[in-house]
């Protein structure tokens, strides 16, 4: 598991839009044998940014070959996760509930979790790399 890296909707959108260092990062990592993985949350997330900005049916077949591809792995919500959210979104109480989850996951993980969000440095003992964009 310390192989994984967890990314979070806006690195997905990043990746998604070329951006030049997510790119870079991501080859790096996986020529290092890392493996990427994201929640289905995320997953919505990234399909509603899509289809606002490029319509349902161009959204649904980016979101298709995503899901096909190598590169990112969506996973479910288990209910120790579940719990795990709702404890930091108590502790936590700016943190969205999709946010809370994904941190949970991260944490219960012990992996990175790369991010365009700068709150997420704020969580105790979160393993964070913030993307600038």
């Amino acid at each position: 598991m310390k192989n994984t890296i967890f990314l979070d909707t806006g690195v997905i959108i990043l990746y998604q839009s070329n951006h030049e260092e997510i790119l870079k990062e991501i080859q790096t990592k996986m020529k290092n044998k890392y493996s990427f993985i994201s929640s289905e949350l995320n997953y919505i997330e990234f399909f509603n940014h899509l289809c606002r900005e490029k319509g349902k049916i161009n959204a649904q077949i980016i979101m298709e070959n995503l899901r096909k591809g190598d590169i990112i792995d969506f996973i479910p919500v288990s209910e120790n996760i579940s719990i795990l959210a709702g404890e930091l979104k108590c502790k936590y109480n700016f943190l969205s509930m999709v946010d809370a989850i994904i941190i949970a996951e991260a944490l219960t993980r012990k992996i990175f979790i790369y991010t365009t969000e700068t709150h997420f440095e704020d969580i105790d003992n979160l393993k964070v790399k913030k993307i600038n964009y």
